[in-house]
């Protein structure tokens, strides 16, 4: 990841964490911090913002449920290009969706489909160890990004 990434997600990030009102569920898009990140990549230009979502979740060491949240919300966008969406994509993204070339951000569904392998099975995720906390709804929400992943194939 290059220095103009660390910052652009640096940025985000620290939006995010300021924008929390504790929105929770075990849907890709039923959380505050993809939501903010589906607000700003409406307001985006090409697939950049995508993939240094995307790239983050890669990086070594711990990932925090902020940047997973991000990750599982732009891998959405990345299976939505593919003609797969989820039933949860919010209307700007998908408004924002066609007026891209969904080609491009079809090519990034690879590091999609690792980034929320990550997510999901990563030693380092916040985001999988705080929904193991919740054993009832934790199947749930696994369940969920098993599917994203077949969705980016």
């Amino acid at each position: 990841m290059n220095r103009r990434d660390l910052i652009l997600l640096a940025a985000t990030s620290a939006f995010v964490s300021q924008a929390r009102a504790g929105a929770w569920e075990s849907d890709s898009f039923s959380n505050d911090d993809a939501m903010d990140w589906a607000s700003q990549c409406a307001r985006s230009k090409g697939p950049k913002f995508i993939s240094v979502a995307l790239n983050a979740a890669l990086a070594d060491g711990y990932l925090e449920a902020p940047e997973c949240s991000m990750a599982v919300a732009a891998a959405e966008v990345v299976a939505a290009s593919k003609g797969r969406p989820s039933k949860s994509l919010p209307k700007e993204l998908s408004s924002w969706l066609e007026q891209q070339q969904k080609a491009e951000i079809a090519k990034l569904a690879p590091v999609a489909a690792k980034a929320v392998l990550r997510v999901l099975n990563g030693p380092k995720s916040e985001l999988r160890e705080l929904w193991q906390e919740n054993k009832k709804e934790f199947p749930a929400w696994s369940g969920r990004m098993q599917s994203l992943i077949a969705r980016l194939k």
